[in-house]
């Protein structure tokens, strides 16, 4: 993470007059506090592993079922890849086991070349872009990846759409800022030019075509913001004089959208032109308008944005029904703005996803509910890992146990953690690394959709002082080292305490 991004998220969560007082005294209730709004749902993502997702592998051949139907659009791109994230925040064991079983298990169902068939255009292009790339961005150059390029030859072996700009393999603008999002990613992550041809093929469709501004800003229909996006980003790295003739077509895009498509605070309808219901889509859309920013470099969108995100201290935002009180409908407005809010955190913003999640996502004050497997259930998993590793700033605790506590706080120049566990604990603590650049080959970290965002990272070949503050030691450490897992023993009902500095 950037220093000033650093800065920004130690000034928001009350570290700067620590600051003042030294390195040696960061505002560790700070990290407290984030210890307690992220620990009870790591729990809770553990026992919906163990107690419901993983039941749903049959035990003969392996497959997920989490509503009892093998379909791609849904129980592959909705339900599977959250499955697999709770296992890898929580238990390697069942990562690498039965969930990558589950994946062997798919593969041998599947017919040979039966995303090349039209009519399986859709369900292949939700499988890859929601399903497999979400794996593929905490994983890197795994067997998901391998399955995400066999997809995504296969749906575009053959397409049937004549448009001026080459064939196509639909006319479904779902699919097709699905597939821009899906293809941005693998020519980063291959240099294959053939990735990215494609992707010119559906933006040159759409944006050579007159001043297209796309109706629906909800999902079925907005994925092509997030597409168009994060392929100037992409272009803007690759091939700049492409991305020169995209910007000014996006930019009247997303005018016309703030224009037609907001309502006064900057929320979007669910329609371009009709005031009404409000998207629980609107922070997917907005990363386009952040990647405008980065490509063009200038701020024309973020300030915008920001002022959208302290306006969701407003009455209006507090349980506002986003899709008839749906947990999916908290879960997909939530996860947006956290996005959003890793790139700009806006404290009004902070305390909306704090209470949102808290309340109508992960059932805090029920600790006995644990969500379902179907695919409104499992988006509502996949949005409180996001939200819990931003309060362990992308630390995770292996091996997970219930009764653990873990919550982080930047400061100016590091990290302070607390950990804490009723009985004796011995393990790891594993720091994030730059993602984007070592796993997806992004030069820079493009605001994107289907991912978990990049919070507090370390450099591979950089340095790394850290404090034992409670047994009072200082140690060096590589990032590698950080990444592979910093090994930490706990004493039950003593809380340590670690500085981690450049």
């Amino acid at each position: 993470m950037a220093l000033m991004q650093r800065f920004a998220w130690a000034v928001l969560l009350g570290v700067a007059a620590t600051i003042a007082r030294g390195a040696e005294s960061p505002d560790f209730d700070k990290a407290r506090a984030s210890a307690e709004a992220a620990s009870g749902t790591i729990s809770k993502v553990q026992r919906w592993l163990h107690e419901v997702a993983l039941k749903k592998i049959e035990p003969d051949a392996g497959l997920y079922h989490p509503d009892g139907h093998f379909n791609y659009q849904d129980a592959w791109a909705d339900c599977y890849p959250f499955l697999a994230w709770s296992a890898w925040l929580t238990d390697l064991d069942a990562f690498n086991g039965p969930v990558r079983g589950a994946l062997h298990a798919e593969i041998d169902r599947c017919a040979e070349g039966f995303f090349a068939d039209p009519q399986n255009a859709f369900g292949g292009s939700e499988y890859a872009k929601d399903g497999l790339v979400a794996i593929v961005e905490i994983t890197g150059k795994d067997e998901w990846f391998d399955r995400l390029v066999a997809v995504e030859e296969e749906i575009w072996r053959n397409p049937t759409i004549d448009s001026p700009y080459g064939r196509i393999p639909s006319t479904n603008i779902e699919v097709n800022g699905e597939q821009i999002q899906v293809l941005a990613r693998l020519y980063a992550m291959t240099g294959e030019k053939r990735y990215l041809d494609w992707a010119e093929r559906l933006a040159n469709y759409y944006l050579l075509e007159g001043d297209f501004v796309p109706q629906r800003l909800r999902d079925h229909g907005s994925e092509i913001i997030g597409g168009l996006g994060l392929l100037v980003g992409v272009e803007s790295e690759h091939n700049p004089e492409q991305a020169q003739v995209y910007l000014p077509r996006i930019r009247r895009m997303l005018d016309a959208i703030l224009q037609r498509g907001t309502n006064e605070d900057g929320v979007m309808y669910d329609e371009l032109g009709k005031p009404g219901g409000l998207s629980d889509g609107w922070g997917y859309n907005y990363v386009a308008f952040l990647c405008y920013d980065m490509a063009a470099g200038e701020p024309v969108y973020a300030p915008g944005v920001e002022r959208t995100l302290r306006s969701l201290a407003k009455p209006l935002y507090k349980d506002y029904p986003w899709e008839v009180n749906a947990i999916d409908g908290y879960a997909d407005s939530v996860e947006g703005g956290l996005y959003l809010l890793n790139r700009l955190p806006v404290p009004e913003g902070v305390a909306w996803a704090d209470r949102e999640v808290s309340k109508n996502i992960v059932y805090a004050s029920q600790q006995d509910h644990l969500w379902g497997t179907s695919k409104l259930e499992s988006n509502g998993v996949r949005t409180a890992i996001i939200h819990a590793l931003m309060h362990t700033r992308g630390l995770i605790a292996r091996p997970w146990r219930q009764d653990l506590k873990l919550g982080a706080v930047e400061t100016e120049d590091g990290l302070a953690i607390v950990m804490q566990a009723d009985r004796d604990w011995s393990g790891k603590l594993v720091f994030d690394i730059p993602r984007h650049r070592e796993f997806m080959g992004f030069q820079r970290d493009w605001p994107r959709m289907n991912t978990i965002p990049e919070w507090f990272t370390v450099e591979p070949d950089e340095q790394y002082r850290v404090q034992d503050l409670t047994a009072g030691t200082t140690a060096r450490w590589t990032g590698r080292q950080l990444h592979e897992g910093l090994p930490v023993q706990l004493v039950g009902g003593e809380e340590k305490r670690l500085l981690i500095q450049q």
